[in-house]
């Protein structure tokens, strides 16, 4: 039997949805890189080390959502939540005990991948797609407003904590509150997903339907660009003003007021893309997110680097909003669940090859030069491969 499907998501899953998503990217997707120097002057473990270790647990979320997105299609999200909430618990006690690189890079990508498969927007955003299908932009949208606040909130917070207590005490209060809110989103969360698995398909009709489809196989080329710009943008935002001059103290603030900033491209999104349609919003956001980098050489400035908090923040927020509403308006749904999971892998992919080579290309090299020219290259490119809606007339 269907579940009555509300016309607009309430209010408590709205809160819980929204804690979810600050807590899971500020904690990991954001602040990992206020902590990438404290660990290594701590520990002597090398950059490489540390960016492989992230970028290896974006692979894991990668993998996880689509499994994840899957569930949410048959089952309902409330499975995810409470196995990612455990997960998160083992793979936290796992890096604040870890005396070796090994160790903690097993527990860091064992948390990350939690952390990822069940807040990285798939689920919470698969779940609204399904629940309210005619309020999903507005909802989707609101959903990425809070998400904006997980910098603001998470880097200053881990920066403070890593400088007064450390690292490891900064890594317990990340697991604490991810596992809180995932809690809460389990709590709040449809104890179905509303269809069938006869509507949902077999996962590999649904997988094979979406890499034959042109549309939503040229949406997986564009999130291997937004995963490789992107995560790297994240991850050394921090170190990067730091190596300008900046002290960490107020480079994570700095970072912070970035992920404030991307209010400035979300609010007004319905806006723009009745003027200029949603494709060209989305191309012009993401090639900002790799143009902004550029801005990180000069960071040691602290108008460049305010600049770079408006400019990052503002085509973040406008592109990571818009590869869930895009998606949700060209794919079916029936296997939005599933192609957000795909999506988020495939971004996930992207994710960990940029750091891994980012760690190494900047040891060899002495400068993150190279590293931040390709980023804004390949965010352009990303841009390029944006398909049109076969069912609109977008520019």
């Amino acid at each position: 039997m269907r579940q009555a499907r509300p016309d607009r998501l309430p209010l408590t899953t709205t809160i819980a949805f929204g804690l979810v998503v600050i807590c899971a990217f500020g904690s990991w997707l954001y602040g990992y890189g206020v902590l990438l120097e404290p660990i290594r002057v701590d520990t002597g473990w090398s950059e490489s080390v540390l960016s492989s270790a992230y970028g290896i647990g974006m692979l894991a979320v990668g993998l996880g959502t689509v499994t994840a997105g899957r569930v949410v299609d048959t089952v309902g999200p409330r499975p995810v939540f409470v196995v990612s909430a455990a997960g998160v618990i083992a793979g936290t006690a796992l890096v604040v005990t870890a005396h070796t690189p090994l160790a903690f890079g097993a527990g860091a990508v064992l948390t990350q991948g939690f952390v990822g498969t069940a807040g990285y927007y798939t689920v919470v955003h698969a779940t609204i797609a399904r629940r309210v299908p005619a309020d999903r932009t507005r909802a989707i949208t609101v959903n990425t407003m809070w998400g904006a606040f997980a910098s603001p909130v998470f880097l200053p917070l881990l920066g403070f904590v890593a400088q007064a207590w450390g690292w490891r005490p900064a890594m317990v209060l990340s697991g604490v509150l991810v596992t809180g809110s995932f809690l809460f989103g389990a709590a709040v969360s449809p104890s179905g997903s509303g269809v069938s698995r006869g509507e949902a398909g077999t996962l590999r009709a649904a997988l094979a339907e979406s890499i034959r489809d042109e549309t939503m196989r040229r949406l997986l080329y564009v999130a291997v660009c937004s995963g490789v710009a992107s995560s790297v943008l994240f991850l050394y935002q921090v170190p990067a003003m730091v190596s300008a001059g900046l002290v960490l103290g107020l480079a994570s603030a700095l970072a912070g007021l970035r992920g404030l900033f991307q209010l400035l491209g979300r609010l007004p999104l319905p806006w723009l893309v009745n003027r200029y349609g949603a494709r060209q919003v989305f191309q012009v956001g993401l090639a900002l997110v790799g143009a902004s980098s550029l801005l990180l050489l000069v960071s040691g400035n602290v108008v460049v680097a305010v600049a770079f908090a408006v400019v990052a923040g503002a085509s973040v927020g406008a592109s990571s909003t818009l590869e869930s509403i895009y998606s949700a308006q060209v794919v079916q749904v029936r296997l939005i669940g599933l192609f957000l999971g795909l999506y988020s892998m495939i971004w996930g992919l992207g994710s960990a090859v940029g750091p891994v080579i980012a760690g190494f290309v900047t040891e060899a090299t002495g400068t993150r030069l190279p590293v931040f020219v390709g980023i804004a290259i390949i965010g352009v490119l990303g841009a390029l491969f944006i398909p049109r809606d076969p069912g609109r007339t977008d520019p």
